[in-house]
This record gives structure tokens, sequence and C-alpha cells, in this order.
């Protein structure tokens, strides 16, 4: 390829990434995040996924030999540099920041960002500390950089994570296909999965009913009393998040008026007496209850995302299929509304849904369950031998020992790297951490998840390519000269990244086993241990299952009294026919006394 080709490709390779990471944060974001916060997340992904497309660009390159120009490699060089470190300030320095940031209570730009300091104070000081450390060894021998120590601490963090997740996503993710394509095996699982996400997803609610009440009492003692005018935009700000704190708690319980209007709460405590600063207490407050609408929407997507997927679960398993009424509705809000409106758009989309899920789904799940198997095993055997010069396992390595042209390559390094990079973030959003965390689809996911969802991809992608590229032991490419920077470090060098991947072997074989969160719990690393999709003990599995069922059941009935419920109209008294929201339509019949005022607990179980 020439040099003008290679530029093409490169800028054709930027605008595509940043396309599809401005589309999927679209469908992703909450409309009331930030443009800082939504911009700081595009960077990160557009890095990310930036460094794992330009790998395949640059093994290509490589294996092509005297065919490069130098300009070419130049091109390729400079970009990686670009990309790597501008990644690294990225997840490592702005990333924590703008998290805090987003959660931090204070009612000013500086407040926010001074407790954001203030709550990455630990982290701060232990790079402190490691710079110190840095210094001095740099004092003592001259040969190793910064640069040189910052790429190996982070590409050994980030080694270290990818080996245990995908210890874990080589082995889940085929195993999961393979139940995907038996629902009743899946629904079993989902189930008892339902009882402990439905406990949590009240939990949350509570939790917010309480910090509702005690901030509403909070704001009829303090209101009446004179204060600054910092006091004063304080309250403004604190009772603008109570109403949305009011209305989000409205929709997640369909109108239940839990939350007396005295504000005595249950759990109400006081936030300062006479000696606290009151805009301390205000900011604490106010981060609270920030947090907790946070939390309880999150529990709610996550619990709306496991039922609809025990209802589409049990009508496969009923042999219940969508019409072709329904399924245009799946599109409800967008242009692609408009072609199902058109009957022979509308009834090719059913014909191909329909011959879908009643004959090609199973066989190809099971298909690719077993292929993803294949590649498991085919990566895991590369691992075991990568630390040897004369024997390799790897069969990927075989397909890279001469070029194939442009394209083939590409093709061959895409497949599997696609893959690795599946497993691994198939496996993040199943760790306990991740319970905090996590991307909910049609505009449900705040700005905290977004900022770490983007860290977590930043701080992952430049090891996981490192990593590879020792798997199919291709050498010389440009990104491994910028990465061989590292090398000269101790412990952390070219033998880490040679000899520590062993470990993803064994830790595929406990989860084979199911014996990796006992040795997690063992060694007290809970922070590491990842959502169990196993069925409980067998003396508890009946009445998991049982209950999990019960509670589906019940979600359907009220879907079912929401779907009824949408027909209705605004009766006002205006002139023409307009659809009330779901939670307008019951709170107007909550406060007509239609519905009860405990309508939610009154609700059939």
């Amino acid at each position: 390829m020439d040099p003008s080709g290679g530029a093409g490709y490169l800028l054709l390779g930027a605008l595509l990434v940043g396309t599809l990471s401005s589309l999927a944060l679209l469908h992703f974001a909450q409309r009331e995040v930030s443009w800082s916060a939504f911009i700081t997340t595009w960077l990160g992904f557009v890095l990310s996924f930036g460094i794992i497309a330009l790998v395949p660009y640059d093994v290509s390159a490589t294996l092509a030999g005297e065919e490069v120009q130098p300009s070419e490699h130049h091109v390729v060089g400079s970009s990686w540099e670009l990309i790597y470190w501008a990644t690294f300030v990225l997840c490592w320095v702005l990333c924590p920041l703008f998290i805090e940031y987003e959660a931090a209570g204070g009612f000013t730009t500086y407040g926010r960002f001074r407790a954001s300091l203030r709550r990455n104070a630990y982290w701060c000081l232990g790079y402190l500390a490691v710079g110190l450390i840095l210094l001095v060894w740099l004092s003592m021998d001259g040969r190793i950089g910064l640069r040189a120590w910052c790429i190996a601490a982070s590409n050994a963090w980030g080694l270290f994570l990818l080996t245990v997740l995908m210890g874990h996503g080589l082995v889940a993710v085929p195993r999961h296909l393979w139940r995907l394509a038996n629902p009743a095996e899946q629904l079993a699982i989902l189930y008892c999965s339902a009882v402990t996400m439905d406990e949590a997803r009240l939990s949350t609610q509570f939790e917010l009913q309480d910090l509702i009440s005690e901030a509403r009492g909070e704001i009829r003692i303090r209101s009446a009393q004179v204060g600054d005018p910092s006091l004063e935009r304080a309250f403004e700000i604190l009772q603008l998040t109570l109403e949305e704190c009011e209305l989000l708690h409205c929709e997640l319980t369909n109108g239940a008026r839990g939350v007396r209007e005295g504000g005595q709460g249950c759990g109400n405590r006081p936030v300062g007496g006479e000696d606290a600063s009151k805009l301390d207490a205000l900011a604490e407050m106010f981060r609270a209850l920030k947090l907790a609408a946070l939390e309880a929407r999150r529990a709610a997507c996550r619990w709306n995302e496991m039922v609809r997927r025990c209802l589409m679960l049990e009508d496969l398993e009923e042999h219940l299929y969508p019409s072709a009424v329904e399924l245009s509705t799946y599109w409800e809000g967008s242009c692609l509304h408009l072609c199902c409106r058109v009957p022979a758009v509308r009834s090719a989309w059913h014909t191909v849904v329909s011959t879908w899920l009643k004959k090609l789904r199973a066989p190809v799940l099971r298909v690719s369950a077993v292929f993803c198997g294949c590649l498991s095993a085919v990566i895991v055997l590369g691992q075991l031998t990568m630390f040897s010069k004369s024997t390799s396992l790897s069969v990927l390595s075989l397909l890279f020992q001469s070029g194939h042209g442009f394209w083939v390559t590409q093709v061959c390094c895409m497949v599997p790297l696609s893959y690795m990079v599946c497993t691994a973030y198939w496996s993040v959003f199943r760790l306990k951490i991740a319970g905090w965390y996590g991307l909910y689809s049609d505009h449900n996911t705040d700005a905290s998840s977004l900022l770490w969802c983007a860290s977590t991809l930043a701080r992952l992608a430049a090891p996981l390519c490192y990593h590879f590229l020792f798997l199919i032991r291709v050498k010389n490419t440009a990104f491994q000269e910028m990465m061989g920077q590292m090398n000269v470090v101790p412990v952390l060098g070219v033998s880490f990244n040679e000899v520590f991947p062993v470990l993803v072997g064994f830790i595929c074989l406990c989860n084979l086993l199911n014996v990796y969160s006992r040795m997690v719990q063992l060694f007290g690393l809970e922070a590491l241990e990842i959502e169990s999709v196993s069925l409980a003990p067998a003396g508890d599995t009946n009445d998991l299952l049982q209950e999990g069922r019960r509670l589906i059941e019940r979600e359907r009935r009220r879907r079912s009294e929401d779907r009824n419920l949408l027909e209705m109209v605004d009766r006002s008294g205006e002139s023409g026919r307009t659809t009330m929201p779901l939670r307008f339509q019951i709170q107007a019949l909550i406060e007509d006394g239609t519905l009860p005022l405990d309508w939610n607990a009154a609700s059939p179980p």
C-alpha cells in the first residue's frame, strides 16, 4: 500500500471509529449528561477503539516488509505515540477527576472540583510516592526513563486485570451462548437471579425514599433561616434536585406515594448541628441524594432488562411469537418506525424475525458457541507457551508467518482480536464493582457510568493489543517499538508480559470447575468476584425458581395493566386527544381517587 493509501486508510478508520462512538453514546447517554462528561467519554471510546483498530494495519505493514515506505512507517509510529499518551492522560487523570466531580455535592464548579480532588487525594498521594521513588531510581540509574516506568506500570495493571477477565470470559462466553439456545435452562438461571435483583431494586428505592424525606425536612427547617447568598443558592439547587428525585421515585414505583408529606422517613438523621457548617451539611446531603437517585435508576434498568429477557424466553419456550403489529412498535420513536408503516416492509420484517425465532436462533447460537469455544481453546493454548522461544502451541501464529495481502491480514487480525476484546469487556460488566456502573440503553446511562466505562476501556486497550501481538508472534511492529520502551524496567518488562499470561489457562480451568469464586473469597479479592451464572444449591433451587417465576409473572401482569392505561387520553377538557405519559396518568388517577394512594403496594403479587 502506497503512503497516500495508508494515510487514507488511517483517516477512514478514524472517521469510522468516531462515528460509531458517537452513535453508541447518543444511544446510551442520558440527555442530562453534561457536555464535558460526554466529550471526555467520547474521547475515551475513540482513542481506545482507535488503538484496537490500528493494530491490524500495523501488523499488515510489518508483514509487508520492504514494501512499506519510511514515510508510512513514520505516520504509524507518530499515530501510536499520540494515541497512547492521550489515552494514558485521559484514563489515569481526567476520567477519575470527572467521575468524582459528577458525584460531588458542591453547589459551584469550584466546590465540586475541590471535592473531586479531595476524594482522589489518596490516589494522588500514591502517585506522588511512586513518583518520588522513580526520581530516586532515575538519579541512581539513568538508563531507565520516566516514560518507560509509566508504560510498564500501566501495562502491568492492565495485563493483571486482563488475565482475570479473559480467564473468565474465554469460558463464560461460549457457555452463555450455548445456554441461550435452551430457553428453559436460561430461564432457570434468570429466575434465581431475579430474586436477588428485585431485592436490590427495592432496597435502592427505599434508600431514595428515606433521603427524600430527610432532604424535605431539612429544607423545611432551614429555608426559613436568613443566610448568605451561597446558602440560598444551595437551598435552591437542593430543592430542584429534590423535585427531580421525587419525580424519579414516583416513576420507579409506578406512582406510589411512599414518602410522607411530613418528611419523617425512617432513618432520618441530622446532617449538622449548631457548630457544623450549613453549606457542607447541605453539600453532603446533595451528594447522597444524587447517588441514591443514580443507584435507584441503575437498579431499575437492570431489573427491566432482566424482566425483558425473561418474558422473551418464556414466549420462546411456549412458542409464542410476536405479530407484525407488535414488531412495528419496537421501532417506536425512530425513523425505522416510518418504514414499518408500509405493509410490505412490515410483512417482510415479520417473516425474517419469525424465521429467526422459530428455526434459526437455536442452531445459530449453538454453532456460535462451538466456534467461540474452539477460538477460546486456540487462544489459551497460545498463551501457555508464550514464554517459550522454541516451542509454540499458538495456532494463530501460523497465520502470520508471512504476508497474505492487506485485506486478508486485516481479517485474520480482526477476528481473534475482536473476540479477545469481547471476552474481556463482557467480563468487566460482571465484576461486582461494575454493579455501581454500567451501560444502559435508551438514554439511561448517567455521566459517572459513561466515564467509568471509557476509563476501563482505555486502560485495557493497549495492554490487550500488546498481549495479542505476543500471541501471534509478530515482531518489530511500530506499536511494539513504542511499548518496548518498558523492556528495560526490572520485573515489569518483557519477562512479565511473556510469563504472566500463562495464568489465563489456570483461571479458565478454575472457571470450568466453578472454583474461581471460592479462590477469590479465600484471598480476599472480592472486587474481582464475578457474578455467578450457576444455579443455587439443590436445597434452595426450587424455592428460588418459584419465587423468581412469581416475580416475573407479576411483572407480566403489571405491564399488561400499563398497556391498558396507556390507551387513556388526557381528560383536561382541551380539544383533541393527546396521550399522556404513563407516570402522569397514574398520578392523576391517584389524585382524583380512582386509584388508592398505595396503588403500587395494592397491585396483585
